[in-house]
């Protein structure tokens, strides 16, 4: 039965698609997209193949339908999901067909699982190599300044693009290219991009909308505060990563007996630096504690950077160093700075569940669509028209930031479940946008979720909120992976760790499923599967960052 759908499919797609054929003169890709159709997907691997994995016909044979659907039922009637609401998809990715369903038509907060269609959209729109550029203009072009030995008699102008994963070192680097380029004076001002584009509110009252500065960010808006210990009655040891003259640290930290530590931290700016000033006490066996705090912009601090590098390698600004607005005329690049690839960016949001990289990449693709400047309500309406492109309805999707972090959002799980499905078979989006996702037992956000025969085996988000949890993505391999989409929200926040785990076991179950109920085949430990690892913290943290992991609360 299934070498004659093959058959069928490779005859239709020859049939069809000559005029497509003489076209383009290639019919060899369209044939071997038919052949994977075939063979049960796009076959976008997560481990090795499972040797017990069974043909379309039998994955959803009756008798094994029924003992799934029993099973996910009692699952789902166990007291951690007990008085809260519960809405689940899972679908067979070979042929699109619904294998469980529980209120998957209802609208559920899907918390960070919206970064699956921020990441989606993206890559789909701008392309997985889309990159930042920060770029150094200059009224006066690169030849002419050649030309008069290396001075720029006009201005320069640092125009950021609003790359999230820009560094200081990525302008210490433009900078470089300049004395590389021969220029060792510029008779003018530099100026940086001031401009504030769609500043989010993040405010105390459970409402989060967007983290988004302006055109300038550095270090994802973030500077670290790190407290050692020393010998009891002594100061203790207080520095800020990354190191910057940007930054001025007063240390009132003492150093006492025990484990226990109190540390609180004021911030405040005094011409044109920080000043971060350290209070409270550590204990002499607490190592190293730290923090991180947001900048809310860090333009002055880019101004510090560039004021900095500028001196460092020798080249003098008559008009000195300004935060302003782009020189009148024409303007040439002289240097430039790109981000990673958005594909790599992807990595960030999804296996990390970076809140302020998504809504930056959110309102990116609003820009990308709809023009300058880049603002929540053009990403918003940029996801609602990819959405329609993909055959939803988009009244169904309400999407206010990229995120997820807002109780205001809203997504069907059998909608989430229907892109999840589409995205493994498009081949110019799905393998970048798979790899993206967290590898259960392995890395991101789902590290320690999965263990044993389940290593490595699922590929899922996470999201979470205050009342929420939410974890969708795909579990198996090829042939037989299936999309699953779980929703929990109603509950209060001591019950999240066992919903957590009644997750984890509803999707091990899915597996059992793919392995026909034996429990076996398939790697107990694979290795990693792209993406980096989770990093190991290097030290405890004063307090939590209200903007990284999945513990997101809103």
């Amino acid at each position: 039965m299934a070498a004659s759908r093959l058959y069928k499919t490779i005859a239709s797609v020859l049939a069809s698609d000559q005029k497509w054929a003489m076209r383009t003169r290639c019919a060899v890709p369209r044939l071997l997209l038919a052949l994977m159709l075939g063979l049960g997907g796009v076959g976008l691997a997560i481990a090795e193949p499972l040797g017990s994995a069974q043909p379309p016909e039998e994955l959803a044979s009756a008798p094994r339908l029924v003992s799934l659907r029993q099973q996910l039922a009692e699952q789902l009637r166990t007291s951690a999901f007990r008085k809260v609401r519960v809405g689940v998809s899972v679908i067979n990715t070979q042929d699109g067909s619904e294998l469980y369903s529980q209120n998957a038509d209802a609208p559920f907060n899907p918390a960070s699982n919206a970064k699956i269609l921020t990441t989606a959209a993206a890559l789909s729109t701008l392309g997985a190599d889309f990159r930042y550029r920060t770029v150094l203009l200059s009224t006066q072009p690169l030849e002419q300044v050649l030309a008069n030995g290396g001075v720029l008699r006009g201005d320069v102008f640092l125009q950021g693009g609003g790359d999230p994963m820009l560094r200081p070192e990525g302008l210490t680097e433009l900078v470089r290219k300049l004395r590389n380029a021969g220029i060792e004076r510029i008779e003018g001002q530099v100026r940086l991009d001031g401009q504030v584009r769609d500043v989010g509110v993040l405010t105390t009252q459970g409402q989060v909308q967007s983290y988004g500065p302006g055109a300038m960010i550095l270090n994802r808006d973030r500077f670290t505060v790190y407290a050692s210990a020393n010998s009891a009655g002594e100061r203790a040891t207080v520095w800020v990563q990354p190191r910057s003259p940007y930054f001025v640290v007063h240390n009132l930290v003492k150093t006492v007996k025990g484990k226990r530590s109190r540390l609180s931290l004021d911030v405040s700016k005094r011409e044109g630096q920080l000043v971060v000033t350290v209070r409270g006490r550590i204990g002499s066996r607490a190592g190293t504690a730290h923090a991180r705090r947001r900048l809310g912009g860090g333009t002055s601090w880019a101004e510090a950077i560039l004021t900095q590098a500028l001196s460092d390698f020798g080249i003098s600004v008559s008009g000195g160093v300004h935060i302003g607005e782009p020189p009148t005329g024409p303007l040439s690049v002289i240097a430039e700075h790109q981000s990673d690839p958005l594909s790599k960016i992807c990595h960030t949001v999804n296996k990390d569940s970076d809140n302020y990289i998504a809504d930056i990449v959110f309102k990116t693709l609003g820009a990308a669509r709809f023009g300058l400047p880049a603002t929540l309500e053009k990403g918003a309406q940029a996801v609602s028209e990819w959405v329609a492109e993909q055959g939803l309805r988009p009244e169904r999707v309400h999407l206010i930031n990229g995120s997820g972090l807002t109780h205001s959002n809203r997504l069907r799980p059998a909608d989430l479940g229907f892109l999840l499905h589409k995205l493994y078979h498009q081949l110019d989006v799905g393998p970048e946008f798979v790899q993206s996702l967290a590898v259960g037992g392995i890395d991101g956000t789902i590290h320690h979720r999965f263990h044993g025969r389940s290593v490595g085996q699922v590929r899922a988000k996470t999201g979470t909120l205050f009342g929420v949890s939410v974890l969708s993505g795909y579990v198996g391999d090829r042939p037989g992976v299936l999309v699953f989409c779980i929703f929990v929200q109603g509950f209060r926040g001591r019950r999240l760790e066992s919903i957590r785990h009644a997750q984890a076991r509803l999707v091990e179950t899915l597996l059992r499923f793919v392995r026909d109920g034996s429990g076996e085949g398939g790697p107990s430990a694979p290795p990693p599967i792209g993406g980096p690892e989770r990093p190991t913290p290097e030290s405890a943290p004063i307090e939590p960052s209200p903007s990284e992991g999945e513990d997101d609360e809103a």
